[in-house]
């Protein structure tokens, strides 16, 4: 692909417009790249806890970190999605900083908890944060530049990971941790001094009265058909999120015998694509149905996953072909699907509403997310396969119930590239 000075200069006004969001999203994701791609197989290592209660603690605090996303809705609504975005930067660090002295049960359940917890405040106030800075223009532009900057930095993360692991163990997975915590506290300060994000008057009470008008558009949202179907697709895809991270690490480390770095190198892959070609997919995809792109995502997704239930262990290069062909595959369906369906969220709701309303969906996305580690003890068991089978399944289901969500909405909502996610 050829980069001209037209193709760049949008992305480098954004990058001056919003050079300490920016810096405080690198130094954010830098962090989360350093350890996303091992949070349950960390324990796995560290610790002498097996995989079967891992896997239960793990789901256990992430229900109970599910409130925390309803919360974050409310905060967002009253406060900004600036207050938000501090908040979980801070929940993070002290979730990481109690994986470094967590070897039994109890102190695993809190740090996968307070790390769950800052998860759900991310996932609510981050669309927000990002209505805030497309300021009326073209959502869908400035959240695949915002993408593609994560992006960048998380591979960058993960690139030092899988050298760190390469040349240590248990310690270097310490050090990693450590890293998160620092810029965890960084980003929390960068964002604390930006005006980006701010509670605003008319955030706060757009048609000019108290907090009581949201009552009406509360009862709309809750009886609104579309709104539910894009609380079950987000339901139903929030396993996605944990693929890389989690079922495919366990898989590939535990039991296809490969190294740890393996899950770093994944990652990587995936995120250095989402860098280099986000923008563009975004550009190349303007002006199709958003419906039609989430739902695309979903079956590339469930398109990693279906080759599993009847595929055998692999080893050498066999199976670093199918890791590598898995991140380029999911990072196509997140650079389709993301803009689009963070779009829809930001769109759909009336804008009194709107932290609350993308704090629904966000926390129907944690419920899936928290319920799927449970699914990781069929590895262990005499059909491994049901695992993935359920899997493809889920996606399956999530593409349709995002498209048929996307088709109720209004055509403002419906459609891409040059809309305004206000209405």
């Amino acid at each position: 692909m050829r980069f001209t000075p037209a193709r760049l200069r949008a992305p480098l006004a954004s990058l001056h417009e919003h050079r300490f969001v920016t810096f405080a999203v690198l130094t954010d994701t830098i962090g989360a790249g350093l350890t996303l791609p091992l949070t349950i197989v960390y324990f796995t290592i560290t610790t002498d806890v097996s995989l079967a209660v891992i896997g239960v603690l793990s789901t256990v605090a992430s229900l109970v970190a599910l409130p925390i996303g309803l919360v974050g809705g409310v905060l967002t609504d009253r406060f900004g999605a600036r207050a938000s975005m501090v908040l979980n930067n801070l929940l993070s660090a002290a979730g990481f900083t109690l994986y470094l002295s967590a070897h039994d049960p109890v102190v695993i359940f809190a740090a996968i908890f307070l790390a769950n917890a800052s998860e759900r405040l991310y996932w609510t106030s981050w669309t927000a944060y990002v209505h805030d800075i497309a300021a009326g223009r073209p959502f869908e532009r400035w959240f695949a530049f915002l993408e593609a900057t994560k992006a960048a930095a998380l591979g960058a993360g993960a690139i030092v990971a899988a050298v760190t692991l390469a040349h240590g163990h248990q310690d270097g997975l310490r050090w990693l941790v450590l890293a998160n915590v620092v810029t965890s506290v960084a980003a929390a300060v960068v964002f604390a001094t930006q005006r980006t994000g701010r509670r605003t008057p008319q955030a706060a009470a757009p048609t000019g009265a108290g907090p009581a008008d949201a009552s009406g558009p509360l009862r709309a949202f809750v009886a609104d058909r579309s709104m539910r179907l894009i609380a079950l697709g987000q339901f139903l895809i929030g396993p996605a999120m944990l693929l890389p991270n989690v079922a495919f690490s366990v898989l590939f480390i535990e039991r296809w015998d490969m190294s740890p770095a393996v899950a770093p190198v994944q990652f990587a892959i995936a995120t250095g694509l989402c860098a280099l070609f986000q923008t563009s997919v975004t550009r190349w995809v303007a002006g199709r149905r958003r419906g039609t792109l989430i739902a695309l995502g979903a079956v590339l997704t469930a398109a990693t996953t279906a080759p599993l239930i009847v595929l055998p262990p692999l080893h050498g290069p066999g199976a670093w072909s199918y890791v590598v062909v898995v991140a380029v595959v999911l990072a196509v369906a997140d650079m389709i699907s993301l803009p689009a369906a963070n779009a829809v969220m930001a769109a759909a709701p009336h804008p009194c509403i709107r932290g609350r309303a993308i704090g629904v969906f966000q926390t129907a996305s944690s419920i899936g997310m928290a319920l799927f580690p449970l699914t990781l003890g069929l590895l262990d068991s005499r059909m491994p396969w049901l695992l993935w089978l359920i899997a493809t399944g889920v996606f399956l289901a999530a593409a349709w119930a995002w498209h048929a969500a996307v088709r109720g909405l209004p055509r403002r909502v419906q459609g891409t590239g040059s809309t305004d996610v206000d209405g």
